[in-house]
């Protein structure tokens, strides 16, 4: 899918996966999922991305996950940068104590 971006898009696009990883990050360190995703969301926005979804969803079912309790979840996005849609999914580290 990189292959179709122009080159300032290739420049922008890490910015996805970047944004994930924190989200994990801060998501782990006991964050709200909501406020979390909508701040992931306006991040990427405001760089050009058209997010199509940025969620959190259980590693073992994918079931959403609203309020995350320690159990195993993923930070799942879509985004489209230009004509190219970019999808990405990062695990959320184990609860820091």
């Amino acid at each position: 899918r990189n292959a179709y971006l122009s080159p300032k898009e290739r420049e922008k696009a890490p910015l996805l996966h970047q944004t994930i990883s924190e989200l994990a990050e801060q998501l782990a360190n006991g964050g709200s999922i909501a406020e979390l995703c909508e701040t992931a969301a306006k991040r990427l926005a405001l760089a050009g991305f058209e997010v199509d979804y940025l969620e959190v969803r259980n590693a073992d079912n994918l079931a959403p996950v609203t309020t995350h309790t320690g159990e195993p979840a993923r930070v799942f996005a879509a985004a489209m940068l230009g004509k190219t849609r970019l999808i990405d999914n990062v695990a959320v580290p184990d609860r820091k104590k």
